[in-house]
């Protein structure tokens, strides 16, 4: 973002200071434990990322590897590492659309760990379903027969 929009930033904080910030911190991190809230800060974290002066209109996927983590680092879901190994090894994944990264939530919030309770009926953007076949395809080399 631009000085021009942190200083709005801080100003809308009624904050002055560094000091300041640290101290309107804790209040901040209270805030996005509320789902809305969080929601309305997910979606815009991926405008943050792209870098629009360059017309640039999908997330680089390592760009957005790094703003998962960011987002995720107070309460992340069970899956986030299985979906960011899956992208880090998949070179050939250059971005992430917008629908990708909005519908990644939703995914995170109905999905189990083990991927249990996946719906391949339901309309899930195809990265997501790509990454559901690796890992149950991952899962059943594992499994071995005695």
């Amino acid at each position: 973002f631009s000085r021009s929009e942190f200083v709005q930033g801080c100003k809308t904080m009624k904050v002055d200071s560094v000091k300041g910030i640290q101290l309107k911190f804790p209040e901040l991190l209270t805030e996005v434990h509320d789902k809305q809230i969080f929601k309305d800060m997910y979606r815009w974290t991926y405008k943050f990322g792209l870098d629009t002066v360059s017309g640039q209109r999908t997330l680089p996927t390592d760009m957005a590897i790094s703003l998962w983590k960011l987002v995720f680092s107070q309460s992340e879901p069970p899956v986030l590492q299985k979906w960011l190994e899956f992208l880090e090894k998949h070179a050939n994944i250059r971005g992430i659309p917008k629908d990708t990264w909005d519908m990644f939530l939703n995914f995170t919030e109905q999905v189990g760990e083990d991927l249990s309770s996946y719906d391949d009926t339901e309309a899930w953007p195809s990265l997501l379903d790509d990454f559901v076949e690796y890992e149950n395809d991952r899962h059943n080399q594992n499994v071995t027969t005695d």
